[in-house]
């Protein structure tokens, strides 16, 4: 009889062990399942980041109280009215930079952004909505309509060949910076203009495409010495 309790004991132990081995193997596997579905999120927020990063870059220069600020359609070409008294050209993924000047007492504003086009001392006034701009030189009169959701950022491509070790932010210190976001977009803010291009590092070389009027390209040389970033011979810092 007790031969038989023990059988039965030892039986029971027996599935007690496959059960808890199965029950840790199912554990292990939901552990597994979950650090790749985390790694695979963390992938895309870190794509999506960048992208984020550079665009909160651009916005912030169009914040603020002034209804001037922001961007403005007028036929084939974009405005930009920035918050740092510069107004923008944008056509394609390159804006070209020039100062300009609202006064509200005189009811004025001096840009001078294309001859012939946007330049000069204009009358200006906004409708009610603050989503119109009216401006008035000499008899002529130019409308510009407020977009939104405007961005110079090109569409990122896919399988960018990426040199991780340029990536982020880097100044020369005399006004010129440029940006690489791991996902081949690259921007550049060099004084009187600045771009956004698609790109791809690697043995030292960039390749950069860009948008104006068509499709243009650039070539760059690149080196790391030290903790600088040496691009065409000219020393950048990280920011």
């Amino acid at each position: 009889m007790k031969k038989t309790i023990y059988i039965i004991a030892a039986v029971l132990l027996a599935v007690s062990c496959l059960c808890l081995s199965a029950c840790e193997t199912k554990k292990d596997d939901t552990k597994s399942t979950s650090a790749t579905e985390t790694t695979t999120q963390a992938a895309e927020t870190t794509s999506a980041t960048d992208t984020s990063e550079l665009q909160t870059y651009l916005d912030g220069f169009i914040k603020g109280d002034s209804p001037i600020y922001g961007v403005w359609k007028l036929e084939y070409m974009t405005v930009i009215f920035r918050n740092d008294d510069l107004a923008e050209l944008v056509m394609g993924t390159e804006g070209y930079f020039s100062k300009y000047k609202l006064d509200e007492k005189e009811g004025t504003l001096t840009v001078q952004l294309l001859p012939n086009t946007i330049d000069g001392i204009y009358a200006y006034e906004f409708s009610e909505d603050k989503n119109t701009l009216t401006l008035t030189l000499d008899g002529k009169t130019l409308t510009l309509e407020r977009e939104s959701g405007f961005s110079m950022i090109p569409e990122a491509p896919k399988k960018p060949e990426i040199d991780e070790t340029i990536l982020g932010w880097w100044d020369d210190g005399e006004g010129t910076s440029y940006w690489f976001g791991d996902n081949g977009i690259m921007y550049c803010n060099a004084i009187a203009r600045e771009t956004c291009y698609t790109y791809s590092a690697s043995n030292g070389k960039i390749k950069a495409v860009y948008t104006y009027g068509g499709e243009l390209e650039e070539n760059l040389t690149y080196k790391l010495k030290g903790e600088n970033l040496v691009i065409d011979g000219v020393k950048f810092s990280r920011k």
